[in-house]
Order: structure tokens, then sequence, then C-alpha cells
């Protein structure tokens, strides 16, 4: 994590590597540009992400994945573009390393072995060990110019993650640590960084990343249940149904528990 820390897929990435992004990465050159760092000695790509991809998507990458059979394979974007390549991977049967990217401060999938895949209007989520990337890197020069709606988005769901992770009956102490330090991280910068601090981004991006880490082994609750659900009916940014429902969560679960 932190600042240049993509010059370590130089060390990451030997043979033949699969880069897999949105469309927006390859036209910008930032996809090439990543790949050029690492030590591959041939490059695929595979830009077709879209946000909440479905599993005919996910059938197309991992076709590719079969026949280029690549060593590795390194995701870059948001939590659509890692749970995608995921399921490519978990589905082509090939054994690679898979390293995850992320350029949003939210999803968390870049240290969880889930992954959100939509059919017929419905998010269904796959959880096996299979889909833990192998590396992770939190590169905040990623960040810089990140619109204001991805970090907003990003930054509640990160919340919802870490609020979740914290009151969910699977967690303890460990969990409980990183839940609450992701907290502290995402309420008391998100603003600043929408605003155009650039400077408090890594520190958003990391504290994404551990809601992810606490949530991969505590549990979520009816927030993401109710999101999930209602976000594959209406196309609405996860973070934000995150954001809306939240509250009513919030107040029903105290009102149980005798808050």
């Amino acid at each position: 994590m932190g600042s240049g820390s993509l010059q370590s897929l130089k060390d990451l990435v030997k043979g033949k590597l699969l880069v897999v992004c949105d469309p927006f990465f390859m036209e910008n050159g930032k996809a090439k540009e990543i790949a050029s760092l690492s030590g591959a000695t041939e490059v695929a790509y595979f830009a077709d992400i879209k946000p909440d991809p479905d599993v005919v998507l996910a059938a197309k990458g991992a076709a590719l994945v079969q026949a280029f059979t690549p060593d590795a394979v390194v995701a870059i974007g948001g939590g659509s573009t890692l749970d995608c390549a995921k399921a490519m991977l978990y589905f082509s049967g090939v054994d690679a390393t898979l390293i995850a990217v992320p350029t949003t401060s939210g999803s968390g999938s870049e240290v969880t072995d889930f992954a959100i895949l939509t059919h017929d209007g419905v998010k269904h989520p796959l959880v096996d060990e299979k889909l833990l990337p192998k590396a992770a890197i939190l590169d905040g020069n990623l960040l810089t110019a990140l619109p204001g709606s991805l970090i907003a988005d990003g930054g509640f769901d990160a919340i919802s993650h870490a609020l979740e992770a914290l009151v969910a009956t699977n967690g303890g102490a460990i969990t409980d640590a990183l839940a609450t330090d992701s907290f502290c991280g995402v309420y008391n910068h998100l603003g600043q960084s929408f605003a155009g601090n650039t400077g408090v981004r890594q520190t958003v991006h990391n504290a994404a990343c551990m809601a992810g880490l606490a949530f991969s082994q505590a549990g979520l609750g009816l927030c993401h249940a109710a999101s999930h659900a209602l976000g594959g009916m209406f196309h609405i940014p996860h973070g934000r149904l995150n954001a809306i429902l939240l509250p009513a969560v919030i107040s029903l679960n105290a009102s149980v528990a005798g808050a």
C-alpha cells in the first residue's frame, strides 16, 4: 500500500498477463501503463467490464482466460471489475495468480472471498476461498482524478461494511478493531476527499480495505442484504443504496437490541 506501490507488479507478475478492466482504463491508457510496470512477457486485455457484471459477461471472460491461459490476472477498477475478474478466473479453472488493484475506495473486494454477479435482475453472491486474490495493491496515485460520485458512493459502502461488521454476530476482537479503525478513517476523511483533498485519499483507501478484511470474517447484515436485492432491481449504485437504507436498519437493530 502507498504511493508507488504499483511498482511491486514487477516482482509479482512474470510470464503471461491478462489485464481485466473497464473501457475507461483502456481508452485513457492506464491499463497499458500499469501492465508495463509488470514483469510480463505477453499481455492480453479484457476491457468489457460494466457496472453490476452479469453471468454472461463472466462466462465471456472465463472463455478468454481458458484460451489465453495467463500466469497472472491483474484486475484494475472498482468492485464490479474485481468481482468479475474473480468469477472469470474461478469458472475458467485456470490456475493463475489474481492481483487486485482497486481504483475506488469502498467495496473491499480486493481482500475478500466474495464476488457478486447479476442474473435476471438478481444479484447473487459467490463465496469461496478460491475467490480471494493472492495480492492487493493500494496505490493512492490511482485516486487523484476520482469523480465525486464515486468517492461518495465508495465511502458509503465502506462505512456500511465497517458498521455491519462491528455488530455482526460472527465478529470478534480482531474484526472489531479493524471495523472501528476503518469507520473512523472513512468518517473523518471522506468529506475532505469529496471536497477535492487528494492527500487524504490513501487514508480512505486503506480504511476501506480494512473494512473488507473485517466483514469477510465477521459477516454483514440486513443493510447489505436489502441493498443487493434492491440494487439488482433498480440499478442504484451499491454504496448509495447502502447509505439510503442504513439509518432505517440501525433503528430497527437498535430497537431489537434494546438500545
